[in-house]
């Protein structure tokens, strides 16, 4: 089966509509961003409609987005929101009215400090307003700009690994059998296994000997969300300054399908219908790091799987192993943990795959997702560059990062942010 990874800033409003193109109708293959549309003057004559633009040149000098009719005549100008790559860009955007709706034309920066910065390869374009009546809209865009070369990472710096006498305090999760199948939820395959093989590797010396009191493991049945908020509870009660905590979440991941700016994570008694309730809020783990976690060693890996987006014409869940289908939307959740999560010092994060990306899982990788397997081979060894014996956090995303590429031909491409946690020591290599 295919995963996708997490994470949040996502899907858009609703339904199939029809568009103009060149002054004649025509039909999207796949979902409307009704009521907005996005052009691309100087490098398009296109309209896009759909949640994924692949553009040969790494220039964009201009994004001009349109409000629809009907629509505009309920949206002020004030209440339309632009924003590239998390930060609001609307200050240098210019408003006018045409026979079609409203437009906003934004500019690339120039000379002064106004206008946004365009990145080569992929940046997340993101589309909000409300209408006078507080119906909320939203539309994302993946821009992916230059070839596959032009988005590609350098290998990382080797550095020291550090080694601290502070405890070790793990939470574990991974849910493969859901509850309540509704909505076209469907159980996983592997992300139970992931969570067993993470676990077992931590109890062992060689990844830190971590104590049964001080390892929390929810798996399937026992993954819920009041167990899991037990367990960060306690954690969070438990865990001091100098200590280090290690948090592992494999399972779906997906955007509520009638608030689609909420995200989640999905537990074993999730109700797709009821989220707000049964499933935990992506922001909430964020709050959970910034206002309840004092350690100052977190070390976060998502594998949230299948989290392929919510068909827009049924408003179910999609599982299945493609990304992108007709009528659905790609998920690109996985830019808020890059953007917004894990920006403090002594924080670091690897999460399965990048923006507007299908992670895989399968038999040939050991009953694992490809993320977790290549992993657990860099914890156990392989990822030990230096030869010091030691797998720092900075080495295992560099092993993880590269073998991921080359087992999925770069059609995966986990993302890792280390910061200033790199030196962080993960495992011991067995001599």
């Amino acid at each position: 089966m295919s995963r996708v990874r997490i994470l949040i800033s996502v899907f858009l409003a609703l339904g199939l509509a029809a568009v103009l193109v060149n002054g004649t109708k025509a039909q999207t293959s796949g979902t409307s961003r009704e009521p907005f549309v996005l052009e691309l003057p100087g490098v398009s004559l296109n309209r896009y409609t759909l949640p994924t633009v692949r553009l040969a040149g790494i220039d964009l000098p201009s994004l001009k987005i349109r409000v629809l009719s009907p629509f505009a005549e309920k949206i002020k100008y004030g209440d339309i929101l632009v924003t590239l790559n998390g930060d609001g860009i609307n200050r240098e955007c210019s408003k006018t009215r045409d026979t079609e709706g409203k437009v906003v034309t934004c500019r690339r920066r120039g000379e002064n400090s106004l206008g946004y910065n365009i990145l080569p390869g992929k940046n997340v374009l993101e589309l909000k307003a409300s209408d006078d009546d507080l119906r909320e809209y939203y539309a994302s865009y993946v821009l992916i700009l230059g070839d596959q070369s032009a988005a590609e990472r350098g290998p990382m710096q080797s550095v020291a690994a550090e080694r601290f006498s502070g405890r070790k305090f793990g939470i574990i999760v991974g849910v493969s059998d859901y509850k309540y199948n509704d909505a076209g939820l469907s159980s996983l395959d592997f992300a139970d296994d992931d969570a067993q093989a993470i676990a077992d590797f931590l109890r062992s010396k060689e990844g830190g000997g971590f104590l049964p009191a001080d390892l929390k493991l929810l798996i399937d049945r026992d993954a819920t969300l009041i167990s899991l908020r037990a367990a960060l509870a306690d954690t969070a009660r438990r865990a001091g300054p100098n200590d280090l905590v290690f948090i592992f979440i494999a399972g779906h991941g997906a955007p509520d399908p009638y608030a689609t700016g909420n995200l989640y994570f999905l537990f074993h008694d999730t109700k797709v219908a009821d989220m707000q309730r049964t499933a935990f809020p992506m922001a909430e783990l964020k709050r959970y790091l910034d206002t309840q976690l004092s350690a100052r060693r977190v070390f976060v890996l998502i594998d949230t799987c299948h989290s392929a987006g919510v068909n827009q014409k049924t408003r179910s869940l999609i599982t299945n192993r493609q990304l992108s289908l007709a009528g659905d939307e790609n998920n690109i959740t996985n830019f808020f943990s890059k953007k917004y999560l894990f920006r403090e010092e002594g924080r670091a994060v690897l999460t399965s795959s990048d923006v507007d990306e299908v992670s895989r899982e399968s038999t040939k990788w050991g009953n694992h997702g490809v993320f977790t397997w290549a992993m657990l081979q860099g914890l156990r060894g392989k990822a030990d560059y230096n030869r010091d014996n030691l797998i720092t956090a900075g080495e295992l995303f560099q092993f993880t990062r590269t073998t991921v590429q080359a087992e999925t031909n770069f059609q995966q491409n986990p993302i890792a942010l280390p910061g200033s946690a790199a030196n962080l020591t993960l495992a011991v290599v067995r001599k």
